[in-house]
């Protein structure tokens, strides 16, 4: 069954920890020599016996790790904890779960913004108890202007997961940088490791592309017509036969 966030404009508020996550605060949790050797014993043995589909002893061990340093059980580790590139990487959906069950956090709302059917981008809400408020936000012409989308990568294929995802981490690190450290580096910059996100905060496998800072002809596009006018004529162009296209197209509509 896919996972989907609830209904955009949906609150969500504080779980309780233990209840479905079995998640401790990071303070409770003493990596002592007893864990090292525990890991050390138990990582080879979940390996050989294919239960959470590592794909290495170490690879299982690194997650096992991370999950501790975290405050996750074992199991939930193995779900929401990938080794991406040598390093074991917090799925977006892991780090929206310590967020919510953080007694910190008092709200966090997610806004898909359109005009007029048109996707625009997201925003996100969050509000620290006794604290203050932020809203992080993310559009495709953010994306567009900062050479992200490239032809098969995330974000031409799931655009509006990468937008969601990105807004988010950026309110998680102004709202609450003591509780999301190292917890969001997939949510804000994903393409760095060859992976999308699914609306769910899943991570999917896609051909790494290289990320520059500008592609200049659709740089040009984007600041002929903007944006907006873009996507709602002409969808997303990302190949340059595309832009192309789309420039004709514009062009001729003026």
């Amino acid at each position: 069954m896919a996972r989907k966030l609830p209904e955009p404009g949906t609150v969500l508020t504080r779980t309780k920890p233990a209840a479905e996550l079995a998640i401790q605060t990071a303070a409770t949790r003493e990596l002592t020599p007893a864990i090292w050797r525990m890991i050390g014993e138990m990582a080879p043995v979940m390996y050989k016996a294919h239960l959470f589909g590592t794909t290495s002893e170490a690879a299982t061990a690194a997650i096992m790790l991370k999950g501790f340093e975290l405050g996750l059980s074992m199991t939930a580790s193995f779900e929401f904890i990938q080794v991406i590139q040598g390093k074991p990487a917090l799925s977006p959906r892991g780090a929206m779960a310590l967020l919510l069950s953080n007694p910190l956090v008092e709200e966090i709302k997610i806004t898909r913004i359109d005009n007029k059917g048109v996707f625009i981008g997201y925003e996100c809400t969050m509000s620290r108890v006794k604290g203050f408020q932020f809203v992080g936000r993310f559009t495709m012409e953010d994306a567009m202007r900062a050479g992200l989308v490239k032809p098969d990568s995330g974000w031409a294929k799931y655009p509006e997961n990468m937008c969601l995802w990105r807004a988010v981490g950026f309110a998680a690190d102004v709202v609450f940088p003591d509780v999301s450290a190292g917890m969001t580096t997939l949510m804000k910059a994903p393409e760095m490791y060859g992976v999308a996100l699914t609306e769910g905060g899943d991570v999917i496998q896609v051909e790494a592309q290289p990320v520059t800072v500008n592609v200049d002809p659709l740089q040009a596009l984007i600041d002929d017509f903007g944006a907006e006018r873009i996507m709602a004529e002409c969808g997303m162009p990302t190949t340059p036969e595309e832009i192309k296209a789309a420039r004709v197209k514009l062009e001729a509509t003026q």
